[in-house]
């Protein structure tokens, strides 16, 4: 790595964490403020409280880091442009794209980072907190987190023959829906029930259920039979007794879907909004909208630093004041544009993609033509 690189990381790394440390500072002061009564009051452990912020700070990254960036980007551009630090190196041979590459580079590694963290951590960590906060701060047993006679529904296909819909309801005697793991062991007896235009048809009743290997075993499973009108008939006495564990693979309903349903959709990981969207055929514009913003938000790490670089050069000419000025400026236009466009995306005004892409893609447009004009 050229010395002239290292230097530039630097001056611009060391903004960058500074940034990202005020804002999550910021945020957990103002968290304590309604949380802090309560974290006393429950007797909340260091380590508990620690990893209670750990997923409330992770879950609203997708905005921090951007914001971190742009102020960040324009205040190292001021500073190097102030000095006539740039002017130096680019007398000296070195091309205003190389000097800004490790800017990007950087901006790159936190778009990665960021839409890492909104797909493999988010998910489970600020489900957690979120579950944490509604426990009043106190952490569950695992046998308190089960909920008694949980049930699921799930439509099966399209409709059948003559337009009717068909239906399968899964009723939990005790099953904690939280995790994926804990919602393949129920505790307690399990029944499955078919229905065709609200009249059951065929069911299974079970001492126990594991969900192993992608298939549904049944423990001492029971075929129920039902009449015409859906009532459920009398086992037979002479009816063979089923398999003592039996594999369900008609049963096609997964551990992870039936606990999606109970999480909440900003805890969704993008694989499993894309996929529970599909399956339900949803056309809320809200979900459409966050679905969207969830490809679209991390790159704003990028398109906010392109713009930022000719921005804070500009500002180094220029006094102290305008150049903070000027920052505030860029960063409440850029978020008061995404606030403005996720409320008619949400509320099918504008087409959720469109919304979610069209702050990105104005910054993108202003900041390249600014860029260009100094290469």
């Amino acid at each position: 790595m050229r010395l002239i690189t290292r230097y530039l990381l630097k001056a611009f790394l060391g903004p960058l964490v500074l940034c990202l440390v005020s804002f999550n500072a910021i945020f957990i002061i103002f968290d304590l403020f309604e949380n802090l009564s309560r974290f006393i009051d429950s007797k909340v452990p260091a380590l508990t409280a620690l990893r209670y912020y750990g997923g409330v700070v992770a879950t609203y990254s997708i905005w921090f880091v951007p914001a971190s960036c742009l102020l960040a980007t324009l205040y190292t551009m001021w500073q190097l442009s102030h000095h006539s630090e740039l002017t130096a190196m680019r007398a000296s041979g070195i091309s205003f794209r190389r000097l800004t590459m490790p800017f990007f580079f950087v901006a790159l590694v936190m778009t990665l980072l960021t839409f890492l963290n909104s797909e493999y951590v988010v998910p489970e960590a600020g489900t957690w907190s979120e579950r944490l906060k509604e426990a009043s701060f106190v952490e569950l047993a695992p046998e308190q987190r089960e909920k008694k006679n949980f049930q699921y529904t799930q439509a099966i296909g399209q409709p059948g023959e003559g337009g009717q819909a068909v239906r399968r309801t899964w009723q939990f005697a005790a099953v904690d829906p939280s995790t994926e793991a804990t919602m393949s062991r129920p505790s307690g007896p399990v029944t499955v029930t078919q229905e065709h235009d609200g009249v059951d048809v065929w069911g299974w009743r079970a001492k126990k259920a594991e969900f192993l290997d992608g298939v549904w075993w049944f423990h001492d499973p029971v075929k129920i039979a039902f009449d015409v009108d859906g009532q459920e008939l009398p086992r037979q006495a002479d009816a063979p007794p089923a398999a003592s564990l039996l594999p369900m693979h008609e049963l096609e309903e997964t551990p992870r879907a039936m606990m999606l349903e109970q999480r909440q959709w900003e805890f969704f990981s993008l694989a499993d909004m894309f996929l529970y969207l599909k399956a339900k055929k949803i056309d809320a514009h809200e979900k459409w909208y966050e679905f969207w913003y969830r490809i679209t938000g991390p790159w704003a790490c990028v398109v906010i630093t392109l713009f930022a670089i000719p921005a804070g050069i500009s500002t180094g000419r220029q006094s102290v004041i305008k150049g903070v000025i000027l920052a505030l400026v860029a960063f409440f236009s850029f978020y008061a544009l995404t606030l403005v466009l996720m409320f008619l995306g949400q509320h099918g005004w504008c087409p959720p993609a469109l919304a979610a892409l069209l702050p990105n893609l104005v910054y993108l447009c202003i900041g390249s033509a600014m860029y260009r004009k100094l290469t």
